[in-house]
């Protein structure tokens, strides 16, 4: 009886223990170039992320970085699902902030990445307010930022906070705060980045190959050599083909949350150029 209670634990020390095993042996990638993929949640990193992982040279995590170090703050341990910027004290580094260890989350992430490829890429949209310490600390950097209609992402972060993380979804007021505060950090840090391209959701949903082919060319890599736009992508438990999803999001809104949405993210609406509804 005794020995069975203590079998999890047993269990878990041993998980630990061969993990850390794993990581030591695991080599520090070296000669990269690192590809890291900002932006807001439901801005479009996940699907922008597959696709570029199809690319020969590339490769990329099988999921967001922050999830698998255990260097970096996670939001929904924190319980912040989707919503970093309540807590921007300890998520935001810059070029002078020490703390975490970049060599053990190289490891971590070199255990989950194939490193016979030139280009290794990473996803987490809490790292929008880390890319500075990331240039700082990882050779050959280039950073993607994505944006996407505020009106659809703040839909977005509202509806998927709910109810699996939540007892109650996020109120759309601080889900547009999330979207307009992650953006105004990411254009602020972006000025201080060697390597940074702007892209589209939208442009990525309606001219896929050629917002692809911009990337490649940004990463000075081939382009694809071929891409069918009637391929299915398996992205958040949906399996279909590449499409701008924002009507259907913006449809759900509320007038009163439009109202809302304008008044907290219009000024970062109209900085890209989104209409305001």
């Amino acid at each position: 009886m005794q020995g069975t209670r203590f079998k999890p634990i047993l269990r878990e020390c041993l998980g630990r223990l061969n993990r850390e095993i794993r990581i030591a042996l695991t080599p520090v990638p070296k000669n990269k170039k690192w590809v890291f993929l900002v932006g807001c949640y439901n801005s479009g990193t996940t699907l922008l992320s597959e696709l570029l992982g199809q690319h020969p040279e590339i490769s990329a995590l099988p999921t967001e970085g922050h999830f698998i170090t255990d260097q970096f703050v996670k939001d929904y341990d924190i319980g912040l699902p989707r919503m970093w910027v309540e807590r921007e004290d300890l998520f935001c580094l810059n070029e002078n902030d020490t703390g975490p260890d970049p060599i053990r989350i190289k490891k971590e992430w070199g255990m989950r990445l194939d490193l016979n490829k030139p280009v290794l890429l990473e996803k987490s949209p809490p790292n929008s307010a880390k890319t500075r310490w990331l240039q700082k600390n990882f050779e050959n950097t280039y950073f993607i930022g994505i944006v996407r209609n505020g009106y659809a992402v703040a839909e977005g972060i509202s509806r998927k906070a709910d109810p699996k993380h939540l007892i109650n979804s996020w109120p759309v007021e601080k889900s547009a705060f999330q979207w307009a505060r992650s953006n105004e950090i990411l254009r602020q840090d972006s000025k201080h980045l060697e390597r940074f391209l702007w892209v589209n959701y939208e442009d990525l949903a309606e001219n896929t190959v050629g917002t692809l082919t911009q990337i490649t060319d940004f990463i000075g890599i081939d382009p694809f050599k071929q891409f069918s736009s009637d391929q299915q992508w398996s992205i958040h438990e949906r399996e279909e083909k590449i499409r701008n999803m924002n009507p259907e999001s913006i449809a759900k809104l509320s007038p009163e949350q439009i109202s809302t949405i304008n008044q907290v993210a219009g000024d970062m609406l109209d900085k890209f150029s989104y209409p305001r509804l």
